[in-house]
Parts: C-alpha cells; structure tokens; sequence
C-alpha cells in the first residue's frame, strides 16, 4: 500500500480532505483519537487482505510514523484475515465459590469492614479528613510522577474552599469542574464539597456551547477550569452566559493561602454532593443528584466486593470526571489509604502497562475496548510483568468473553478480569465478579454475565411493574442506598425512573440466572456507548441539525463485531441532493467534535425523507440499525425514502 493510498484512508476515517492529511501532521493536531486507529487498521487489513501483528505504536506521533508502524519495508507476516469477533465457546459453568460466599452480601460488608476506622464517617470530606488524620504522611496519588500525602490532599482542599468562599460560593451552589486527568483536580473537587456546595465535572474536551448548556441548566455559581478555556470556547461560553465567572484552577490555587480563615461548614450525608451529567444539549440534559450518603454508601458496597485495602496500588487513566474512574477508582482507594498512581485522560497501551508494571499495581479498570485495543496496540507483551494485578474490572461497555481470555493468556494471568456493571444512577457499582470465583459465566447466546449484586444492592427484572422470575428478560430495576435523588431540574423524568416501590429503572435489558447472575442482553434506552463513553443519539442530533444545510439528523450505535466496538453513524438529511456531500460530512464531523470532543465514526448524508420515521415522525432507529448492520469498512449509507 503506498503512503498516498493510506493518507486517502486516514482522511475518510477522520473526516477531513486528504489536503490537510499531510506526512508530516502530528496525530495530536488531527485529533486521531484510539478508536480512528483500530478503524484504521482494520481499513487496512481489509485493503491488504491479511492481518497486521506486533503492532506498537506507542511512539508513533505523525502520519508518516503510523504508516511505517503498521507497513514497515520488510513484509508484514501474513496471518488469517480479520474478521468479526467469532462467538465465543459455550460455557455455562461457574467455578465454585469458596465457602461462606452464601453468607448474604451486608453480612460480608460487616465483616469486611469490622473495625472500620471510618465507619462513622457519613460524607465524602469526612472520609478526605478521617484519612488524613490517620495515615497523613502516606502518599494519596501520584500524578506525572509528583506524588500527594493524604495530608497536603485535605489541607489543599480546605484552602481551595476558602477560595472559593472569597469568591462568593455558598452551602448548595453548582461549580462546574472543566478538568482533565491532573493533581490539581481533587482539590477543586473536595474543595467545592467543603463548602456545601455542589460539584459538577464535565468532559474536559467539550465545547464552549456544552459547557455552557451544562452550567445553565444546574443554575451554575462559577466555571472553574484547570486548563484555561480560551478562543472559541471561552467565547462560545461567555455569549451564552455574560455574567458567569470563568477562573482558572491556577489562579484559584494561588489566592487559597489569602483566604478567609474562619471555620468551613460540615457537609451533611443528605447534602447533595456532585451532579454527573449523562448528556449536556440544552434540551435533553440529564443532571444525576448524587448526595455524600449515597457515594459513601456505594464505596462501602464495592470495598469487599473488590477486596480493596490499604496495601493496594491502583493504576487508572480513566477520567476524573466521570463515574467509574472518579468513584471506583479515586474513591475507593482513598477510604481505604490505598495509593492511587493517575494517568492522563489518553489510552496509551504502553503508558497503562508500564505503569502497572513500574508501580506493581494491583487494581485497574477500564472498558473492553481500551483491554482489546492493548492486546493489538501495546507490542510486546514480554516487556510488561502484570502478575502484580489481583482485580481488573472490565466494565462500562457490553464484555467479550474473547477479550476476557486473550488478555489474560497473553499475560499469563488467571480470574483477573472480574466483569461488573453499573450506572450513574446508583453512583456507579451494581454488580460485580467475585474475586473468590473461577472463571466467567457465559449464558447460550454468548453474553458474560456481569456478576452478582455488591452488598445491600437489591436487582430485580421487571415487565412495568410486576417482577419476573430468574431466567426471563426484562427491565433491569435496582434499589440501594446509593441511588440518586433523580435528575436535577426534572421531576418528570425523576418520577418516570422510579418503580411504585422504589426500584430505578435502569433502561437496560437483561435477566438473571438461577445462581444470581446477572446478564445484560440489550437497552431499552437511546444511548450509544463507545469506549466506555455514553453518547446521547439526540445530543448528536442537535448538533448535526445545526449545520448549514442539514435538515435532519439521526445518530445509531452499530457493533459490527471488530476491535473498535460499537460505533457512531450519523445520519444527515439535505434539502437538495446536489449539495457537496464531502463538505457536509466534514462539517458536521468537526462540529460534533468541538462539542463533545469526540467525532462520528461514519457519516451518511441522504436526501430529505431518507431517514426512516414512523406515519407521526418519530425516528425508527432500530430500522436504521437494520439497514446499517451489514455495512463494510469505509461504506457511506445512501438511503431511499422510508417504507410506509
């Protein structure tokens, strides 16, 4: 394959003219992102006909380099094409828990926790101060190598509150956290909690017009940034909001030691403590109210489960602001005086294994594409030593019981990779694989099963209202102390989750086994996850339709069974079929991108009507799923009018 054939392919996957795909242009700068290059990949595997093996491209930083990783001068050792991911073999079994695995989840949540010197902590700065107090010099997390004690993390927090207080945030306030993967987060984000106040994180890519949306919806106080938002951005934000300050964490940081010094108030359990935004359009956005007692109650329900403890290293690169990667692995860790080692919000095979490997790391997590994407991306297995790991949650997205395995044959690991399932509804752990259990079930479709309920979690299947008994498929309903209050500024949509006794209503669709297993099997809800990341199909949609000549728009997930996982097609409808179909697609894909700092993987423009609606207009999405399924590799969808 010559370099001008592969540039061609690069440009369609990143939606951009071949032009401004040059050799030299760093990846960086073209926003290639780890799904653009399993994309990649396969596009060339398919041009080739024949699989790529060995692949490191953990140095690879321009056009040029990523060609010459994946088609060096000596040959590439032909192997057997690549092909969708086969079912996998039909295992049923479970190995056998140890005895007392039966003794009922809240008694091995007391038992676990016996002599808990935090059991009377009832909010999250009760456990950052408990934790202070009792291991003050042991270090908290290290980030970029700089490390941070348990007590220079409490004590920066306060100051940061007192900051705060300067800057007019009182007891119920919303701050919104922009933030990657950085040192400086933490003290923002306890430091907002010392005040009462609510913290909001957001994806630290979005777009000035996301953020803005996100803010006006919770009523925000203030827009704390620790990278400073400028350009596009930060105009787009102070357009749509004149009045709302913007600081940068910085700024903040150095005027915390002139703070105010009278004493900060005390959260209360009930006091709400963080929002966790599951979509951010101005018309659709979904404010999940997390209190400080349902966050402690839920690490208290995924400690035992986990088998987490003081002598844990917990290496994780997944975002700060989002559920699994703040709560599983910050939180937790920081209840039990673990050492949290934190990678930047990027996955980077090498960096993640390395890291594993230099710190001996213990726990990690991540998403089943981020695991698929290090068995084809990291190199050589032999330079990394894992067999430091106990407990590797694979969650976040539907589990493949072949990457389950290839992952740990490579390593030479067993019964690491625990699956577990959860929500930001619940905080974020519902259930989980039991460390003391051999193997994974596997029910006669192929679907892993994702574990039983972590402690005090009640999960029943439920047809409306009434409950199904073990084996039948229904709506996956749980009920805990660790649910939300419902969504922020939504009663409606906050009743509608809700069953008559409680139960939340998850929108996924599954059944559990006779032994308590869980399986999911499908949704019910309009989300698309890719990479562990949930997408809104109207989110998508809003901001297609904002492009010049787009009069309609229809986002779908696909899984077509390779390595990059369930994919994002959007759907565009055109007045006039003579319009410059490239100019359109490029368009809409550097929108999307500049507002939720991610791209569509396929973009389809069709003429007006050729997206298929019902006789009232609703967009038939599992039609479009249909007509999309059996599309190849680089295949544009071009539509006729819907079948009445």
């Amino acid at each position: 394959m010559e370099l001008s054939n592969f540039i061609d392919i690069l440009a369609e996957e990143l939606h951009l003219p071949p032009a401004a795909v040059a050799p030299g242009a760093s990846l960086e700068s073209l926003g290639v992102e780890s799904i653009d290059l399993v994309q990649v990949v396969q596009r060339v595997e398919v041009a080739l006909g024949r699989g790529l093996e060995d692949l490191d491209i953990s140095a690879v930083e321009s056009v040029a380099e990523l060609y010459g990783a994946l088609l060096p001068t000596d040959d590439v050792r032909p192997s057997a094409p690549v092909a969708g991911d086969a079912t996998p073999e039909l295992d049923v079994t479970v190995g056998a828990a140890r005895e007392g695995d039966e003794a009922g989840y809240e008694a091995a949540l007391r038992s676990f926790l016996r002599g808990d010197p935090l059991a009377s902590c009832r909010t999250l700065i009760d456990v950052v101060r408990r934790r202070a107090s009792l291991t003050p010099a042991d270090e908290a997390f290290r980030f970029a190598d700089v490390p941070c004690s348990f007590a220079r993390l409490a004590a920066t927090s306060e100051r940061v509150a007192r900051a705060l207080r300067d800057r007019g945030v009182r007891a119920g306030d919303r701050v919104v956290l922009v933030s990657p993967n950085c040192g400086e987060f933490f003290a923002l984000f306890y430091g907002v909690q010392h005040l009462r106040a609510v913290a909001v994180p957001v994806f630290h890519a979005s777009g000035g017009a996301r953020i803005a949306a996100i803010a006006e919806h919770c009523g925000a106080r203030l827009i704390v940034s620790a990278e400073p938002l400028e350009g596009e951005r930060r105009d787009a934000i102070e357009a749509a909001l004149p009045v709302l300050p913007i600081v940068d964490a910085c700024e903040l940081l150095e005027s915390a030691d002139g703070g105010e010094q009278r004493p900060l108030p005390r959260p209360e359990a009930d006091d709400l403590a963080m929002l966790q935004y599951t979509s951010g359009t101005t018309g659709d956005a979904k404010g999940v109210m997390l209190t400080h007692g349902a966050l402690v109650a839920n690490i208290r329900q995924m400690i035992p489960r986990a088998e987490f403890s003081g002598v844990d290293v917990v290496v994780s690169w997944l975002p700060v602001y989002h559920d699994m990667g703040l709560i599983v692995m910050t939180m937790c860790p920081l209840y039990v005086g673990a050492r949290l080692v934190l990678l930047p919000v990027s996955l980077k095979p090498r960096a993640w294994l390395d890291a594993i490997t230099r710190h001996r790391g213990t726990v990690t997590a991540a998403p089943d594409f981020a695991y698929r994407y290090a068995l084809r991306f990291a190199g050589d297995a032999e330079r990394y030593d894992l067999t430091s790991l106990r407990f590797a949650l694979i969650a976040a997205e539907p589990i493949r019981a072949s990457t389950v395995r290839a992952f740990e044959a490579l390593h030479g690991l067993s019964d690491v990779l625990r699956p577990g399932y959860g929500l930001a509804e619940i905080c974020v752990g519902a259930t989980m694989w039991s460390l003391d259990q051999q193997g994974i079930a596997i029910d006669e479709s192929g679907v892993v099963g994702v574990g039983r309920p972590v402690a005090d979690m009640e999960v029943d299947i439920r047809e409306g209202e009434r409950p199904l008994p073990a084996g039948e498929f229904g709506e996956i309903c749980l009920r805990s102390p660790s649910q939300t209050l419902g969504y922020y500024r939504d009663p409606e949509r906050s009743a509608a989750v809700r069953t008559a006794d409680g139960f939340l209503r998850t929108g996924d669709r599954g059944y559990v086994d006779e032994r308590g297993i869980l399986y999911i099997v499908g949704r019910l809800k309009d989300v698309i996850i890719v990479g562990g990341r949930n997408l809104s199909p109207r989110e998508l949609e809003e901001i297609a339709e904002g492009c010049g000549g787009v009069v309609g728009a229809m986002a779908v997930g696909i899984d077509a069974g390779g390595d990059a996982g369930e994919q994002v097609h959007v759907i565009v409808e055109v007045k006039h079929e003579s319009v410059d179909t490239e100019t359109i697609r490029r368009e809409v894909g550097a929108t999307i991108r500049a507002q939720l700092g991610r791209r569509p993987d396929r973009i389809h423009v069709v003429p007006r009507g050729g997206i298929p609606r019902t006789y009232n207009g609703k967009l038939r999405y599992a039609l479009m799923r249909r007509k999309l399924a059996g599309a190849a590799p680089g295949d544009e969808l071009r539509l006729g009018r819907p079948q009445s």
